[in-house]
């Protein structure tokens, strides 16, 4: 079993440069990717809240900085660098990117191979519509060395790729700004949105440019709020859930009405996390899988081994067999995959009826049911009341089950 309380190393070799790094955490990966002059650590504040939300954290000095060396004059030198760490990670990371570490990811984002790797990307006071006097005036405020300065003007240099990459981004976009210490202007936010519209922006009071070293919880707690959905989401786009036929659309519009149910009715993250996800290795009433079981191992990596093993659990249910059994603590949940027959009890048992409810109601919303399906579905739901009868009270008092 993973420690989380200790980070593991990170290594990575590029043509000229060797990256170290840590990673810290079991679940969904995030990539931290610092500002120039800082280097990994300062995202450690940041960390243990992302590790204790269920997320894997990974973060690099990068190259120039901390324990890795090579060249820091170029960004597309730290884009590339971008580009190795996200090919050594499973895809659907969230990038989460500071300054120079945001426009790193830009530039890398620019290719569409790296960009099929990427749930979303926030960037940490950072715009790629750089004004260069007013660039040039905020280093020298802070007094950075003159060995930033190189940089500094490859990447003004830079800013029509940067506009560009930023044009052509398919994916979730937060900017989260600093408060007044920041040096990014309504007017950049505009401009970024011009580029962007789809992207989303919010402010943390109380932090200057390093967010990261300023307000480090409020930054995590930001990104949890944000992106926990990103990696879930590119993985069911990825295995084209918005492709397969359901009632009320496609499996993605399905799959997130139901995530909408279960977050109204006060589910925690892991089984909201399920319910998008609830039908990726088919069910008894929906045959249709989008991953086979032996590729268990993807689902996890994009919600982790508990929102997993809630999927599972939906999927493999014997409805014939364990909804005849419906009202006994513990449930005997009946295995189709398997035969095996395993005893639901507690937060399993109520988050199993959460998403089977949420299930039922939407298809009895959406589907053209007969009468008769319709009084199947009610029935389900009251003898599912015996685990979480508020939850299954507004269910029956919606007009689809009148």
């Amino acid at each position: 079993m993973i420690d989380l309380t200790i980070p593991r190393a990170r290594r990575i070799a590029r043509p000229d440069a060797v990256l170290r790094g840590e990673e810290l955490g079991v679940g969904p990966t995030v990539l931290l990717l610092h500002a120039g002059g800082e280097r990994r650590q300062v995202w450690r504040p940041v960390v243990d809240p992302l590790v204790a939300a269920g997320f894997r954290c990974v973060a690099f000095d990068q190259r120039g900085h901390g324990d890795s060396d090579g060249s820091p004059q170029a960004l597309a030198s730290y884009a590339d660098d971008v580009a190795a760490m996200l090919h050594s990670e499973p895809s659907g990371c969230v990038v989460v990117g500071a300054s120079l570490g945001g426009l790193a990811a830009l530039a890398a984002l620019g290719d569409p191979a790296v960009r099929t790797r990427v749930a979303g990307l926030v960037l940490v006071d950072v715009v790629p519509d750089l004004e260069p006097h007013r660039v040039r005036r905020f280093l020298a405020a802070l007094g950075m060395p003159d060995d930033y300065t190189e940089i500094a003007e490859d990447i003004l240099a830079q800013v029509p790729r940067l506009r560009q990459a930023t044009a052509e981004l398919d994916l979730p976009v937060l900017l989260v700004r600093g408060g007044s210490g920041s040096p990014v202007t309504g007017d950049d936010v505009d401009r970024l949105l011009s580029l962007a519209p789809h992207a989303t922006v919010t402010r943390i009071s109380g932090a200057g440019h390093l967010v990261a070293r300023d307000q480090p919880v409020a930054l995590a707690e930001t990104i949890v709020a944000v992106t926990t959905e990103w990696p879930a989401l590119a993985l069911l786009r990825d295995l084209g859930a918005g492709q397969v036929d359901h009632p009320g659309g496609n499996l993605l519009d399905h799959v997130h009405r139901v995530h909408e149910l279960v977050a109204n009715w006060g589910g925690g993250r892991s089984v909201r996390l399920a319910a998008l996800c609830h039908a990726t290795y088919g069910t008894d009433g929906f045959p249709h899988a989008l991953l086979p079981l032996d590729r268990r191992a993807r689902l996890r990596a994009a919600i982790g081994d508990e929102a997993e093993t809630l999927v599972y659990r939906y999927d493999s249910c014997d409805r014939s067999e364990t909804y005849a059994r419906l009202g006994a603590t513990p449930l005997p949940l009946t295995d189709r995959f398997t035969g095996e027959v395993i005893a639901l009890a507690a937060t399993d048992l109520t988050d199993f009826a959460l998403l089977t409810i949420a299930n039922e109601l939407d298809v009895a919303r959406t589907a053209p049911l007969t009468a008769e399906a319709r009084r199947e579905i009610r029935a389900l739901v009251v003898a599912l009341a015996a685990y979480i009868p508020d939850v299954a009270a507004r269910a029956l008092a919606d007009p689809a089950l009148l």
